[in-house]
C-alpha cells in the first residue's frame, strides 16, 4: 500500500539515499524483529533433537567468516559492524533462517523471503542500490531491466554445469564489491557456455550475428591479451552492455535449443 505522500507525487522514495549508520540501525530493527520471532532459534540454538545449526557455535562461526570476534552476539557487536562485515552477516543470516513448525519441520523458503522483502527495502537505498538475492548473496543493483533478466529462471531442461556457470557470472559481476577484472571474467564465462554451441546457434540465426556473438569476447580483451585488441573504451558501460548481451542470448539459444544445449 503506498501512503498518502508517495500516493500523490508529494514523496519520491526511490530517490531515497540513506548512510551507511542509517542501513546499520534499519539492519538491526530488522535483525531484531525476526529474531524475535523466533526466525534465528534454530540457528543459534537448535531446537529439540536438532543442534545448532551454527556450529561449533555461533560466535565460532561468525569468527570463522568475519574475521572478527567482535561480531555474535549480534545486538551487543552491531554498531561497530563496517559495510563489509554487516553484507556478510546478513548473508549468513539468510541462509540459516527458519520457521520452525509443528513436529519440527523447518520452513526455510517462506523465512528467507519474508527476510529479503524487508532488508531488500533498505539496501536499495544505500549507495547506489545493492540487492539481496534468492540465491542469498548480496551484490549491486542492477538496471531493471537487467534486474528481471539475472531473476528469471533458466528453463528446467538447461545442464546443471550450465547453471552453476551462470550463476557463478551473475555472483562475480553484481558482487557489491567486484572490480573490473572478476567482471571481464563473468562476461567471459558466458561467452564459454555459448562457446560449445556456436554450430547449432548459428544455424538459428544470421552468419553476421553468430560474429557479433563470438566477435565480441576476441576483439576487446575479453578472453585475450593480444595486442590488436580494443582496450580503449569505457568498460564499466561496456561490461554491463556485454553481460546483458550474452545472458540474453543464453536465455534464448537454451529456449530454442532445448535438450540439444550443451
Amino acid at each position: 500500500m503506498e501512503y498518502y505522500g508517495v500516493r500523490n507525487g508529494e514523496i519520491d522514495l526511490s530517490n531515497l539515499k540513506i548512510t551507511e549508520r542509517q542501513f546499520r540501525e534499519l539492519f538491526f530493527d530488522t535483525y531484531n524483529y525476526f529474531e524475535k520471532k523466533g526466525y534465528f532459534k534454530l540457528a543459534f540454538e537448535g531446537y529439540q533433537t536438532s543442534p545448532p545449526l551454527l556450529t561449533p557455535s555461533p560466535a565460532a562461526y561468525f569468527f570463522s567468516h568475519v574475521g572478527n570476534d567482535k561480531v555474535f552476539p549480534i545486538d551487543e557487536y552491531y554498531n561497530r559492524y563496517d559495510k563489509v562485515t554487516i553484507f556478510i552477516v546478513i548473508e549468513i543470516l539468510h541462509k540459516y533462517i527458519r520457521i520452525i513448525e509443528f513436529f519440527s519441520l523447518y520452513e526455510a523458503e517462506a523465512a528467507q523471503l519474508e527476510f529479503r522483502t524487508i532488508i531488500n527495502k533498505y539496501l536499495y537505498h544505500l549507495d547506489d542500490g545493492y540487492v539481496l538475492t534468492e540465491a542469498g548473496y548480496i551484490m549491486n543493483r542492477p538496471e531493471d531491466g537487467l534486474t528481471n533478466l539475472i531473476n528469471s529462471n533458466l528453463p528446467e531442461a538447461t545442464p546443471d554445469t550450465v547453471t552453476a556457470r551462470v550463476e557463478t557470472a551473475i555472483k562475480m559481476f553484481f558482487k557489491y564489491d567486484s572490480n573490473l577484472e572478476e567482471k571481464r571474467k563473468a562476461v567471459n564465462i558466458l561467452a564459454d557456455v555459448l562457446e560449445p554451441n556456436r554450430q547449432p546457434i548459428k544455424s538459428l540465426t544470421s552468419r553476421k550475428h553468430d560474429t557479433l556473438i563470438f566477435g565480441i569476447v576476441n576483439e576487446y580483451g575479453i578472453r585475450h591479451n593480444d595486442i590488436g585488441q580494443k582496450e580503449d573504451y569505457e568498460k564499466p558501460i561496456w561490461y554491463e552492455w556485454m553481460f546483458h548481451y550474452y545472458l540474453s542470448t543464453i536465455h534464448a539459444a537454451l529456449r530454442l535449443l532445448k535438450d540439444d544445449f550443451i
